[in-house]
């Protein structure tokens, strides 16, 4: 038996209460959370919600190295529990460097430029951005959810350990975390959405979270030292108040028992409200909404004292993801896409920068691009696949890395001189590698035994050899091979070469170089290529010139160098796959529907608009081209005001604005996303415009739909902006001043007016008694009578009730004895979010009623969950029930309860519609000697 064995923490959780004034404890596993992190990360490129990549360059302290990153592309933040206290949020953040180049440059005083390393990065090499970050619980008072983030936008402590040293990695690390601060200050990743309207005891009120380390050596899964568990630290409805974090909580995720690792996710849950949970929690673990339809859902449970359950993250009916979630291939290869779930209706992949740059998908089989089709040595594709019945209406996306070379070395060049360390090597695979020089050794390679994926190279004494020794390293995976080379320099350089780095070298290509200060002597070549040695002109050979090309500079008894790395494209087609669109020919704002220009001011119905952005054809080597507007020029479209202020975007996982809290005082948001509320109808249906005739074609045309809400019952108008290629803004209403603005209009929320209401009751079952007089008393000579009470509105359906409370209940009497009771309870199916598991349907209570009848002095077993006889709920209709019973003891609160504070009163709630309005009723009891036995519904 293991120290992590199920048995252990069984016995220790028999020793009594480990919940600490908790309602339960849900823990999640790490691989678990970050899968749920990765599906975040990638499905928001749908949209176009990511991060640009990162171009830019800084220097070191002392100003000796400049840095310079071109299009670095961040991968998924990945958590690490390794420095987990268990008392706080706080995690460690991990996000690969899976695409972009980096170049460290010398820069010291008296000295010339020189380029000191060169870096292709690609997944797999093992470079991370590292910083500290903290999960935050945000509520969502709009919708009734509070939801789970990891707060990105306030991390701290950043490093990066393609840095060479702990000085060069923290202060790598600020620079790409102030790029990415610059591009989101307040990014933020939904990782999941808690519903909140919920009211029975298996309810959550709040919840809190906690980061937490695994025991020592209880780690499992794809990293052991990095495991852990987020604990969902959850208050529970008819809880007084949360609980408090001790200093050490139980490690709930034990290993299994058959193998396999540990439980993904475990649910510690107080013994008292344990036989109210329903099968394997499923009341409870049903208001978690996981990314993709996912959900928690639990295969075994215990009760040493409280009760505990074991379980995982599975797929539901409506789940639909895409495998694998990020991946990378090399030129010309193979990658097979899978959408579990629901079968694709179409395949689609794009260039995330150069559009016209990228392979082709077929039946969910990606062939990447040809090496000659390559714009750089690395390309970020989306691969897209179209679901056409999807329940949340969205594509599901998957991000892929094209590599030239099926294998390589990081970094790709280095500039070794006398009195540097060793050169530390990183491959982009880690298993059956094969490490070796090629040609003559010029020192020895050792690779690292406990990570082949690494190795290290140290020159030898080079006395009496040339001026440049080119070292080339072979790293052989099966057929694939990757290739690095370290120039070794005999003599310190003293004259500035301009260019004294040339960074893709294509075949064939030519490039001249020149002294900055003096006439050359001479120029020397080492390595592939010609060079002519009076004018310093350079010819790139056609093929096979390895990675790099040293130059040398001489005049007098000096010399400078200069580098040269090779790409195998030649220079034509290169700069034909990266051109690039010349001009637009249309960029259109429209309404979505020509005769829906209205949406309601209550912050969460939405009107359509379309942004429409069309290129005009350019003309290059081949022809003439058509290229469309890039996923990452599409990426900061904005929309603006009139006056040209920008309307913000809602954060992700935000339905709408809330119209209790309108905040800054900006009355106008857009959406990315459709959510559940039907648009306005229209008043106006006449015939849709004929669309304008298509003189490009598809592949030149982008549209872009965003959803508009409001809170000011006002007109207005609309305008777009875009960035492009060159960094040069775009205007939708300096294209075209009609088609470029679109007009919307903010309606008055009606009010309120109950005559609009409906409640009617219908008797559904009775037992020992009858019916008795004149007129009819259907109640008093029955023990046990349930009524269904209907309330329903004109011309609306219900989405979702928030109550205040969800259950009243009053005695025939105040006496002691009296046990003569009616109580409600409640029934409502809800219009889910998009893509959402459905929700059980059955009776409800108010928590303080089901804690209430599980008092020893009440004992009252008698609370009903399923519908009475063939009755049910329609959906958008609030169902109350009406129970009479003979045998529910009288209870008075005491010290540590307040179940009759919260019963005795009105039910108080707020129902959304279909239209995002909010219709706010009380519910009470009726009039008169007998005012037990009905409602009354009254606005509040």
């Amino acid at each position: 038996m293991t120290g992590n064995a199920k048995q252990t923490l069984l016995d220790e959780l028999k020793k009594g209460d480990a919940l600490h004034g908790w309602g339960a404890i849900l823990a999640l596993g790490r691989d678990r959370f970050n899968q749920l992190l990765e599906a975040q990360f990638v499905d928001a490129f749908a949209t176009q919600d990511f991060t640009l990549p990162i171009s830019g360059e800084y220097f070191m302290e002392n100003r000796t190295e400049k840095v310079v990153f071109d299009n670095l592309m961040l991968g998924p933040p990945q958590l690490s529990f390794k420095h987990a206290s268990g008392k706080t949020a706080q995690v460690t953040v991990s996000m690969e460097l899976i695409a972009g180049t980096c170049y460290a440059i010398g820069q010291h005083p008296g000295a010339p430029d020189w380029l000191r390393r060169s870096h292709r990065l690609l997944q797999g090499m093992g470079y991370h951005l590292e910083m500290q970050a903290v999960l935050h619980v945000v509520p969502l008072e709009a919708s009734g959810q509070s939801q789970l983030i990891l707060d990105l936008g306030a991390a701290t402590e950043p490093t990066c350990n393609l840095g060479m040293s702990d000085i060069a990695r923290r202060a790598m690390g600020n620079f790409i975390q102030q790029q990415l601060g610059e591009q989101r200050p307040e990014w933020i990743l939904p990782v999941m959405t808690l519903d909140m309207l919920g009211y029975d005891a298996t309810s959550v009120a709040d919840f809190n979270v906690v980061a937490q380390k695994a025991p020592q050596g209880a780690g499992s899964g794809a990293s052991p030292a990095d495991d852990g568990a987020v604990l969902l630290l959850l208050q529970m409805r008819g809880s007084a108040a949360a609980g408090d974090v001790p200093s050490a909580l139980p490690y709930l995720l034990p290993a299994k028992d058959a193998g396999g690792g540990n439980y993904n996710a475990a649910l510690l849950v107080d013994k008292f409200r344990a036989p109210l949970l329903g099968q394997k929690a499923s009341n409870t673990l049903t208001r978690m909404l996981l990314p993709q339809a996912y959900q928690v859902r639990m295969s075994e449970e215990h009760l040493p004292h409280d009760m505990i359950l074991f379980g995982d993250l599975e797929a539901t009916a409506q789940s639909s993801d895409l495998q694998p979630a990020l991946s990378s291939v090399a030129a010309s290869r193979q990658v097979s896409y899978k959408l579990n779930g629901t079968p694709a209706s179409a395949w689609s992949a794009r260039n995330l920068v150069h559009p016209r740059a990228c392979g082709a998908i077929s039946q969910g089989r990606y062939t990447a691009s040809a090496r000659e089709d390559f714009v750089s040595d690395q390309q970020v594709v989306v691969v897209t696949a179209h679901v056409a019945d999807a329940a949340d209406s969205k594509p599901r996306t998957a991000l892929l890395v094209e590599s030239s070379e099926s294998l390589a070395i990081s970094p790709r060049v280095v500039l070794w001189g006398k009195g540097d360390g060793p050169v530390s090597l990183s491959a982009s695979q880690s298993d059956g590698l094969r490490w070796e020089l090629e040609g003559a050794a010029h020192g020895s390679l050792q690779p690292d035994p406990a990570n082949p994926g690494t190795a290290q190279f140290v020159p030898k004494d080079q006395t009496g050899a040339a001026q440049v020794v080119l070292q080339r390293i072979k790293v052989t995976r099966g057929a694939d091979s990757g290739y690095a080379t370290v120039a070794i320099l005999n003599y310190t350089p003293v004259l500035n070469v301009e260019p004294f780095h040339v960074s893709t070298m294509p075949a064939s290509g030519v490039q001249t170089f020149a002294l900055a200060d003096f006439p050359a002597d001479d120029w020397v070549l080492f390595g592939a290529g010609e060079i002519d040695r009076a004018t310093g002109e350079y010819t790139a050979p056609e093929s096979g010139a390895g990675e790099v090309s040293v130059v040398a500079g001489i005049a007098g008894m000096h010399a400078g160098f200069a580098v040269i790395e090779h790409q195998r494209n030649s220079p034509q087609q290169m700069a034909s796959l990266r051109a690039r669109w010349k001009t637009l020919n249309r960029f259109e704002v429209s309404l979505n529907n020509a005769n829906r220009n209205r949406v309601l001011a209550n912050g969460l119905q939405q009107v359509g608009i379309d942004i429409l952005l069309e290129t005009n054809s350019f003309e290059d080597d081949d022809g003439t081209a058509w290229d469309p507007v890039s996923d990452l020029e599409l990426s900061t479209l904005v929309i603006l005001h009139e006056d040209g202020t920008e309307v913000d975007y809602l954060l992700p996982g935000r339905e709408g604005l809330d119209p209790d809290k309108p905040g800054d005082g900006k009355h106008w948001a857009v959406s990315k996303v459709r959510n559940r509320f039907d648009y306005l109808p229209t008043a106006n249906r006449s015939a849709q415009a004929a669309p304008a005739p298509q003189l490009a074609p598809a592949d030149a045309r982008r549209i872009v739909t965003v959803y508009v809400h409001c809170l000011e019952a006002e007109v207005r108008k609309f305008k777009a902006k875009f960035q492009d290629h060159a960094n040069a803004w775009h205007y939708s209403e300096l294209k075209d001043e009609t088609k470029g603005v679109v007009q919307l209009e903010g309606v008055v929320v009606p009010p309120p007016n109950l005559g609009n209401y409906a409640i009617a009751p219908k008797r559904v079952a009775r037992r020992m008694g009858f019916d008795h007089g004149q007129p009819l008393d259907t109640f008093n000579y029955w023990h046990y009578t349930t009524d269904y009470w209907v309330i329903s509105a004109r011309d609306t359906q219900f989405t979702s009730v928030r109550f205040d409370k969800a259950s009243m209940i009053r005695w025939e009497s105040e006496l002691l004895k009296e046990s003569y009771c009616t109580y409600t309870g409640y029934a409502f199916k809800p219009r889910r979010y998009r893509g959402a598991v459905p929700t059980s349907t059955g009776i409800e209570y108010q928590a303080e009623l089901q804690l209430l009848a599980q008092e020893r002095q009440v004992a009252f077993k008698e609370l009903d969950y399923g519908f009475k006889g063939q009755e049910d709920v329609a959906e958008g209709s609030l169902l109350l029930t009406l129970d009479r019973v003979p045998n529910l003891a009288y209870w008075y609160d005491t010290a540590g309860t307040n179940y009759r504070k919260v019963l005795d009163t009105p039910l108080s709630f707020t129902l959304i519609d279909n239209f995002g309005i909010a219709h706010r009723l009380k519910v009470t009891f009726g009039a008169g000697a007998d005012s037990r036995n009905t409602l009354t519904l009254d606005l509040q």
